[in-house]
């Protein structure tokens, strides 16, 4: 009779064992994974908190500076001729960041009082960044006038001197030859727009009737916009889904998309140079650095009852914007209405006299095509902290300071 013989089983408990570490490892190896995350998150998100705050501080630094900018304003509005109205930027003089507060509030033990002292920190790292004693980072925010882009919002009624003229840069903004691939293409409605039905998409948007409005431009290129006989809700009704018209004012430049014609092109072309926070009735302001902007205004102020039609030259017409820069370089301080239309005058161009008779002139009979002063702007502000970075945006309205205090805001966005 054989015997039995029974397996070996040695190598069961080592591959046990094997398993068992394998399991224990990716465990462990996930854990670790896992806390890490947890804790760059963490890291991140505080990072982020202290960065908006840099962010915030930086837009509190530029509105003290824009009421300053107001009371300036003020001080040299009463002043005696040749001084009255001299026109001091001081918002443009200043950078506003991180240093610019370094070197505003001292150190422990440099003229402070120990409770009020920033010790262990103002230092800079390797980076450049302010040490704040528990961190490293800095601010920088960048001042914007939006009274120095065209205000769509003054479409509104056609009553005015400023409408009229938003009429007339509205056109030639949307019609300069050099923009015409922006409607070249279908939108996402399958609909193809060209500059007049986009003017007229803008200023139904924002008018009180419900009945489309008629563009009509003669051999000279001027435009004027009369009240015609279609609704104007009529082509909206072939987008999907179908609305009407606001008939009332732009709250944000993000609400333009929903006029016909406005896309992703017209934008990025436009967009910088278009605005809807200033008020309907304020001028535009003639220190503008975009060289579109500036020949807007030259052509807006004209005469309309004698058309030079070398304004629709872009050589003579460029040769102006050159001249007007130039005289704006030898002013650090601002240009002024006057000066603007001096250079203006010079180049042979009959100017409207309801700027020249009205310049320096405040209150309801004052200028209302051109101005040199402010009362809106767009405060763009970054914050880093770490490796994080975070912008705010807002736009403030500061027209009174002994009411408005450090400004209204009228936007306020945090990415």
């Amino acid at each position: 009779m054989r015997k039995r013989t029974i397996p070996a089983r040695r190598g069961v408990t080592l591959l046990m064992v094997t398993v068992s570490i394998a399991i224990l490892t990716a465990v462990a190896a996930e854990f670790a994974f896992q806390s890490r995350v947890d804790l760059e998150l963490a890291t991140h998100q505080r990072d982020a908190l202290r960065a908006e705050y840099l962010a915030k501080s930086s837009i509190g630094l530029a509105r003290m500076l824009l009421l300053f900018q107001k009371q300036l304003d003020r001080t040299t509005a009463s002043l005696p001729p040749p001084m009255a109205g001299m026109n001091i930027q001081l918002w443009r003089m200043a950078k506003l960041d991180c240093h610019l507060l370094q070197t505003v509030v001292p150190q422990a033990g440099a003229g402070r009082r120990p409770k009020f002292a920033t010790a262990g920190g103002g230092g800079l790292d390797e980076q450049g960044r302010i040490d704040y004693g528990g961190f490293a980072g800095c601010f920088d925010a960048r001042i914007e006038d939006e009274q120095e882009k065209l205000n769509v919002n003054a479409l509104a009624g056609l009553q005015t001197g400023t409408a009229q003229s938003t009429v007339q840069r509205f056109y030639n903004l949307v019609s300069d030859k050099r923009f015409d691939f922006v409607f070249d293409r279908e939108d996402a409605n399958r609909i193809r727009a060209n500059p007049a039905d986009v003017l007229i998409g803008v200023k139904d948007w924002v008018d009180d009737d419900d009945t489309q409005s008629a563009l009509t431009v003669n051999a000279l290129g001027q435009a004027t916009l009369q009240n015609g006989f279609s609704d104007e809700a009529a082509l909206y009704s072939r987008y999907t889904p179908r609305y009407r018209p606001k008939n009332s004012w732009f709250d944000s430049l993000g609400e333009l998309y929903l006029v016909n014609g406005v896309t992703d092109r017209f934008m990025a072309a436009f967009g910088d140079r278009l605005t809807v926070y200033p008020d309907p009735n304020a001028p535009f302001n003639v220190n503008s650095d975009d060289p579109l902007l500036i020949a807007l205004a030259v052509r807006s102020i004209a005469d309309p009852t004698r058309p030079d039609p070398r304004l629709n030259d872009p050589v003579f017409l460029d040769g102006i914007v050159q001249k007007i820069r130039a005289v704006k370089m030898m002013m650090p301080m601002g240009m002024s209405v006057q000066d603007f239309t001096s250079v203006v005058q010079a180049a042979g161009i009959v100017v409207n006299t309801q700027v020249t008779q009205r310049q320096g002139v405040a209150g309801a009979t004052a200028n209302s095509f051109l101005g040199d002063k402010s009362d809106t702007f767009r405060i763009v502000a970054i914050g880093q902290a770490g490796d994080v970075e975070r912008r705010v945006t807002t736009v403030i309205r500061l027209v009174d300071p002994t009411q408005d205090g450090l400004g209204r805001v009228l936007y306020w966005r945090a990415d």
